[in-house]
């Protein structure tokens, strides 16, 4: 029954190519590069939100979709933007409203996975710039002990040496007026 719902395609001319709004409905490299699949992407974003806010009421997910849908159709104008090529022809065809509805759903479901990946790599993040302080905070205080023992100078004969822990030392203290977003880029992670 599923299928007989998107065999209601309509066929293209021969000349016709994907324009930068259409929508390619498809799997891989290309598909996901389209100018236009970008387009879609950028506009499903603006829904993530509602969409995660509707939970497990399906109204308002189809709401959303139906949505998304309509002022796809609305800006476009000409035709639902949502097109597919053939595998038998290899000819282009413009897909039922059915499938376009169900590639907004399958990129809503994809927005909000992702979304839930970077919320989670934010706050690995944030445990381990946490955890980069109390180190930091340690060693300070191991510093600042070893310093103010008499008995660490008579260690040090050199007083280069004692030079190069208090300049080890001020460069440190630098270190504490550095934001999170900068320490995350200086460790290099994204």
């Amino acid at each position: 029954m599923r299928n007989r719902r998107f065999q209601n395609l309509i066929m293209l001319p021969d000349d016709f190519t994907p324009s930068s709004h259409d929508i390619i409905c498809g799997k891989g490299k290309d598909c996901y590069d389209h100018k236009g699949n970008r387009w879609f992407r950028h506009i499903v974003s603006f829904y993530v939100d509602g969409y995660i806010a509707a939970k497990d009421s399906k109204f308002k997910k189809s709401k959303i979709v139906s949505d998304i849908f309509n002022k796809i159709r609305r800006y476009l104008g000409r035709n639902n933007g949502f097109v597919s090529r053939d595998r038998k022809n290899g000819n282009w065809c413009q897909v039922c409203a059915a499938k376009a509805r169900e590639k907004i759903g399958h990129e809503l479901r994809v927005a909000v996975s992702n979304r839930k990946k970077k919320a989670e790599k934010a706050k690995m993040l944030a445990h381990e710039v946490q955890k980069f302080r109390r180190l930091y905070e340690m060693q300070q205080a191991i510093f600042a002990e070893l310093k103010s023992k008499s008995d660490m100078e008579m260690v040090l004969e050199d007083e280069k040496e004692i030079d190069e822990i208090q300049c080890i030392m001020e460069e440190d203290d630098a270190f504490l007026n550095i934001d999170d977003m900068d320490l995350i880029y200086m460790l290099g992670v994204d």
